[in-house]
């Protein structure tokens, strides 16, 4: 879900979430959680950055064009923060020793193979 200001319609932020706000909290299926002193009124426009981030939902800020993109949930809250590749070297076809970090701010397609 994009969102242009923090301000959100509770309207849009469940049809862009999948997350209700109820009085007992957030609910997605059988599974709530309390937003305690975050709870949104129940009318009017809620703080859509404040409950994303009270349930778990990754919130990414562009500052460029001034939107936040909010993220499904993850298990165990382990989202993706950071687009940095681990750092790893391996050898070309010459047996010389490449890092992927060497193509740093260039496009790359990393391919992956197993035969198993």
């Amino acid at each position: 879900m994009i969102l242009t200001n923090e301000s959100v319609s509770r309207t849009e932020f469940e049809a862009g979430t999948g997350w209700a706000l109820k009085p007992e909290g957030a609910c997605k299926g059988s599974a709530c959680v309390p937003l305690f002193d975050r709870a949104p009124a129940s009318s009017g426009p809620i703080d859509g950055l404040a409950v994303a981030e009270a349930i778990g939902l990754p919130v990414v800020h562009d500052e460029e064009h001034g939107v936040w993109a909010l993220g499904p949930e993850s298990l165990g809250s382990r989202a993706l923060v950071s687009a940095e590749d681990a750092e790893f070297e391996l050898p070309d076809l010459d047996g010389r020793p490449f890092r992927l970090s060497s193509l740093r701010g260039r496009k790359v397609v990393v391919y992956a193979w197993a035969p198993y």
